[in-house]
């Protein structure tokens, strides 16, 4: 797999997370305005269509390691383009949470999941894998940073409808390159997926169980879940203006980046143990330093630690799949991590406003640094014994 192709792949991801994901939070006021309806009704279109991608997750996972991941993806990317078209024509609620529920369906064929599959079949080298997927995270971590703006400005001057229009107009175009420098490479390349793969196990003890495996995944993304969603009403509750505020919680996302890139250029060197547990501790340090450091600085310095562990966590669950339950499985066992990590993803907003407006946001924070504790002693089990180094 060439570095051009591993670049497409990455920036088709920047453009299909910040169209079919990040955009729907610029819209949803016109969309409420115009719908007449409240911010959480139109919300839970989005959440639906979270939950219609978790629940086909692991299908989509045995697909993939039956080697369809090309075609899955080029269906995913019509299926979508066809459907945010729809979104741009939607005359009212009902359409808006039909239309979502297939682009559930087809973002679960087209973001991480099916990009992750086809690096992993067709890199074998651990090393090379890791960067590769690294470099795709990286220009993925960059679509809230370009799109939002983008959605918000067009949302502005032109009208939410004409500004689908055209990310739609950009969607084809980033599918096309993909075609054209991605898929159309890869389909004459050989599957690294042998028959010894298939019929031996990567460790001579057998993997640890999927559930043991994915709970630290979980617990990190419901942990930023609850930052996402909780921090700036945290921080204006102690005082501070929400545009303030605002400027602590962007920190989220450039700060995902970091990470990333040391895995990019020289992370290899570290054990597959102490780079997950790192990412956990990280998470856990930062929600500390956001609840107990006095002022903005602090706040700013917390998210940004966190930042850092949940973008090296994204990168380390399809990395560490293969290693622990073999190439020829990793598409099934990435999928059933990514079911329970999307059902976390749809309902960990509600669950952490709810439980933030019942005991206040700071004790919501320090329970999930405790609960990521736990997850740090869960990886270290979950993980073969011969990578504790």
């Amino acid at each position: 797999m060439t570095r051009l192709t591993i670049w497409t792949l990455g920036a088709a991801q920047c453009v299909f997370w910040g169209i079919g994901y990040y955009a729907f939070a610029v819209f949803l006021v016109p969309m409420r305005q115009e719908f007449g309806v409240t911010d959480t009704f139109v919300a839970g279109a989005l959440s639906a269509g979270l939950a219609v991608s978790a629940l086909l997750a692991a299908p989509i996972g045995r697909w993939l390691d039956q080697g369809f991941g090309i075609p899955l993806l080029r269906a995913g990317v019509l299926l979508c383009a066809a459907l945010l078209y729809a979104w741009s024509l939607t005359p009212g609620i009902a359409g808006l949470y039909l239309i979502w529920c297939g682009l559930g369906a087809g973002m679960a064929l087209v973001l991480y999941e099916t990009v992750f599959a086809l690096v992993t079949r067709h890199i074998e080298d651990t090393t090379a894998r890791l960067r590769a997927l690294a470099s795709i995270t990286v220009f993925g971590g960059l679509a809230s940073t370009v799109f939002v703006p983008l959605a918000g400005w067009g949302a502005h001057w032109l009208d939410w409808r004409l500004t689908l229009r055209v990310l739609v107009v950009i969607w084809l175009v980033a599918a096309w390159a993909m075609e054209r420098w991605a898929l159309r490479p890869l389909g004459n390349l050989p599957d690294t997926v042998s028959d010894i793969t298939r019929s031996t196990h990567p460790t001579s003890a057998g993997p640890a169980p999927i559930f043991a495996f994915a709970a630290p995944f979980v617990i990190g993304l419901l942990a930023a879940m609850a930052v996402t969603t909780m921090t700036i009403p945290f921080l204006v509750g102690k005082g501070h203006r929400i545009d303030q505020a605002a400027i602590v919680l962007a920190g989220l996302g450039i700060s995902q980046l970091p990470g990333r890139i040391w895995f990019v250029h020289g992370a290899a060197s570290v054990s597959p143990v102490r780079l997950l547990t790192g990412a956990l501790a990280m998470q856990a340090a930062g929600l500390a330093i956001l609840v107990l450091a006095p002022g903005l600085f602090g706040a700013f310095a917390g998210v940004v630690c966190f930042g850092v562990g949940a973008g090296m966590l994204t990168v380390l669950r399809p990395w560490l799949v293969p290693l622990r339950y073999g190439v020829a499985s990793a598409g099934q066992v990435n999928g059933r991590v990514a079911r329970w990590q999307g059902a976390a993803r749809a309902t960990g907003p509600v669950a952490a406003a709810g439980a933030a407006a019942w005991v206040a946001p700071a004790p919501v924070f320090l329970a999930l640094a405790v609960a990521l504790v736990v997850a740090i002693l869960i990886a270290r089990q979950a993980m073969h014994p011969r990578e504790h180094r």
